[in-house]
């Protein structure tokens, strides 16, 4: 699986005029909150003053924070989980699918990722999130390791591994280049499911 991490030192600022701002926006721009400022700012009061907005208009699109905070991570899930899944060719052989699974991850950013695990520590609302998220990105990986001839308790530890090594990935600085994922990637899969053919 690929990793892709930017970031910008520039605080988020709202453009989009008040009558039209939706959900969705909101919850684009807590995700640059997040990753610009950290989680401290994602509490009501210093979220709608850096969007320059009364509690009014959070309110209208969330009931409390923790609606908010349920709502911003379903759509992390619905985004990087089924979102890329929904991407691949479920038509395709295994293999191609993760090829084309870690191009799909590798051209999305999703330096958000880093941070809402780090979030998580201080917040336990998201791990329960993050274990939903986790199940089945694991869970994907494991079917496509089935398919390429791995027994099932094999290819969960397979897919824990690769899964593993995903998460690790993002903790390296400076982010591994997506050719060094790829080179990895296959000689781990070679070192796994020796009979499958990468070409």
């Amino acid at each position: 699986m690929s990793t892709a991490r930017t970031s910008t030192d520039s605080p988020p600022t709202e453009r989009i005029p008040s009558a039209k701002r939706s959900r969705l926006d909101w919850l684009n721009f807590a995700f640059d909150v997040l990753v610009q400022q950290g989680p401290e700012q994602l509490k009501i009061t210093p979220l709608c003053e850096l969007r320059g907005v009364t509690k009014g208009s959070f309110y209208h699109h969330f009931k409390n924070r923790d609606a908010f905070i349920d709502a911003l991570m379903a759509h992390w899930y619905d985004t990087t989980t089924q979102g890329f899944i929904d991407q691949v060719d479920s038509s395709a052989p295994a293999l191609e699918r993760l090829k084309a699974l870690d191009a799909v991850i590798a051209a999305n950013n999703i330096e958000a990722e880093h941070h809402i695990r780090a979030w998580a520590l201080k917040e336990p609302k998201i791990v329960s999130h993050l274990e939903k998220i986790d199940q089945q990105r694991r869970a994907y990986l494991a079917s496509c390791y089935v398919e390429l001839g791995l027994d099932t308790d094999h290819a969960n530890d397979v897919a824990l591994i690769a899964y593993a090594s995903f998460l690790g990935m993002m903790q390296i600085y400076p982010a591994p280049s997506s050719v060094e994922v790829e080179r990895v990637t296959l000689m781990a899969l070679k070192a796994f499911i020796p009979n499958v053919d990468l070409k």
